[in-house]
């Protein structure tokens, strides 16, 4: 009998005790911080105990320090599919394990959406919404997956949980009015991009008095310019601006994270800003969409579609052709082979009766990169028959004649 009983104690030890690689992964892990060594010690547990689920949360946690998302998402995955009670207990023991390991989830899902492989990005953002139902940002990834792949009633509904747990979430009321919009509802847009617009303001507001604290005069006009250089990694230029002009001694790296979320909500007020624009366009309300692009140029001043609808608007509804052509102007400089721009750029003299420029423009720019522009030598014609050149005049006219029988 004691025999039997030294025999299972044995057994008892054997199960209960972890493997050698197992105790080398926690301790690498846990006590350590060696995420390389406790990766290493995972992948070669795994090879002879391939059912040990915490050698995949263990792995999963190692591949998220590392920034490795999509291998994390893969082995926490593959965690939870051998024993999924287990690997959520084991998760809900580590401290902040469910935002720590959520992680693992959702970028790995992100990144799996930006390269494309949509059913295998929705498989982690579900085991994401599974491991923190209450995160609003798996379900509005889900939401724009289901979107672009057309499906259009599971979108909405994802969207909608996003809102309950989140009424106030910009990006989500902004991504359904985009939803609105291509569905050319454009009032039913307007209001989603509206609401967005209020709660990405509120955000505005909190992060720019802290940068601004020490200059609040210099938020409207220094906005654009932190924005541009965040955007092009200008790190150095913008660590001067920020010590010199805002006087906050630790320069970028003091308010790095303020930084981060100013751009990234001064590109969702550029979006909001600039679709309402474009649904106020479509429903003929030119005033006001006017408004509405004009605002876009306060946080993106080189935003091309807006200065070019900015400028069709003034020109077309307005006949404001001084305001219109410094649209147009702007764009050729940002974009040198934008034909349209150009062609209005040179409409806009030939309205004010300045000729001689709209000649300069339609013939030596537009003409220079787009010999066979119809329109153009139309306005041209004119503009030569306007100052007297008659024989200029029609040679443009034959040359549109000829153009247009070749079209026919």
């Amino acid at each position: 009998m004691k025999k039997w009983v030294s025999l299972l104690a044995v057994l008892f030890l054997f199960l209960a005790c972890p493997t050698p690689l197992l105790n080398t992964a926690r301790i690498a892990y846990f006590n350590q911080k060696d995420f390389p060594r406790a990766k290493k010690a995972c992948l070669e547990g795994i090879k002879t105990e391939p059912n040990q689920y915490e050698y995949y949360t263990i792995l999963a946690g190692c591949e998220i320090a590392l920034a490795n998302w999509i291998s994390a998402a893969k082995a926490l995955g593959q965690g939870f599919e051998i024993d999924s009670a287990k690997a959520m207990d084991w998760i809900n023991r580590q401290r902040d394990g469910i935002k720590y390991y959520y992680q693992g989830f959702y970028y790995g899902g992100e990144k799996l959406y930006e390269a494309g492989k949509y059913d295998e990005a929705l498989k982690y953002l579900r085991y994401a919404k599974m491991l923190n139902p209450d995160d609003p940002r798996a379900y509005i990834l889900v939401a724009t997956i289901e979107n672009k792949r057309g499906n259009k009633d599971a979108a909405k509904k994802e969207w909608q949980s996003a809102l309950k747990i989140d009424p106030e979430n910009p990006d989500v009321l902004f991504l359904v009015g985009d939803v609105f919009f291509n569905d050319q509802k454009y009032d039913s847009s307007l209001k989603y991009f509206n609401k967005a617009e209020k709660f990405y303001t509120r955000k505005y507001n909190r992060v720019a008095k802290i940068l601004f604290q020490n200059a609040p005069d210099l938020q409207e006009k220094m906005t654009p310019r932190i924005v541009e250089l965040y955007r092009d990694k200008k790190f150095d230029e913008l660590d001067n601006l920020i010590k010199v002009n805002l006087g906050i001694a630790q320069g970028y790296q003091g308010v790095k994270r303020n930084i981060e979320q100013l751009y990234k909500i001064a590109d969702g007020l550029g979006k909001c800003y600039y679709f309402a624009g474009l649904a106020c366009y479509n429903l003929k309300k030119d005033s006001l969409a006017l408004k509405y692009l004009k605002k876009v140029l306060d946080y993106r001043p080189d935003d091309l579609d807006a200065l070019f609808f900015s400028g069709e608007i003034e020109l077309i509804r307005f006949k404001n052709y001084p305001e219109a052509m410094k649209y147009f102007k702007r764009v050729t400089e940002l974009k040198d082979d934008d034909m349209d721009a150009w062609y209005y750029y040179g409409v806009c003299y030939y309205h004010q009766k300045e000729y001689k420029k709209a000649i300069e423009i339609l013939e030596n720019e537009l003409l220079r990169r787009n010999p066979r522009h119809i329109n153009a030598m139309t306005y041209l014609a004119d503009a030569y028959r306007q100052i007297g050149n008659t024989k200029k005049a029609f040679e443009y006219l034959m040359k549109k004649e000829k153009l247009q029988g070749e079209k026919k």
